[in-house]
């Protein structure tokens, strides 16, 4: 079952949530210098994880470059416009005109996320129910795939997250 229901800052308190609380964290323990990897399973076409970039580039400032992010979905589609980065106006309408100012270009009517933010963020085709996980993440997001999830495969998906 796929549902390509998604939108950049979907859920606007969720993503301050993780600036303010788990981005902290996560930096906190890590040694200078060693990069920051994050896994969101179920990206559909990429806003979810170029969200997650730009919040990201929001707290570190500069120090960007040290974050990896790691977009998985099952449809080869949705994956392939990921990697492009490139949305038409409607898709971008959460975007505030600062962030839009600072992490997209305007290209024929439509918007292109930055090459920086691009770079920080690897697409793949991914099942995350049958293919083994990433390993060594320091935050999975799949929050926007499991609510379309019946309790069972919620479950079974979770003990997938779980890594030694």
């Amino acid at each position: 079952m796929l549902i390509p229901v998604t939108s950049f800052f979907r859920d606007k308190k969720y993503l301050t949530i993780y600036a303010n609380n788990v981005f902290p964290a996560i930096i906190k323990n890590k040694v200078p210098g060693e990069i920051t990897r994050i896994w969101v399973a179920g990206c559909s076409t990429g806003q979810e994880v170029y969200s997650f970039a730009i919040c990201f580039k929001e707290f570190l400032g500069d120090n960007h470059e040290r974050i990896q992010i790691f977009g998985t979905d099952l449809s080869e589609p949705a994956i392939a416009k990921a990697r492009t980065g490139m949305y038409e106006k409607n898709e971008i309408e959460n975007v505030s005109p600062e962030r839009l100012k600072d992490n997209f270009i305007k290209i024929n009517g439509d918007y292109q996320v930055s090459k920086s933010l691009r770079d920080m963020c690897v697409f793949a085709h991914h099942n995350f129910l049958k293919d083994p996980p990433f390993g060594k993440m320091d935050c999975i997001s799949c929050r926007n795939v499991l609510i379309y999830m019946e309790p069972y495969l919620q479950k079974k998906a979770l003990t997938t997250f779980i890594m030694p």
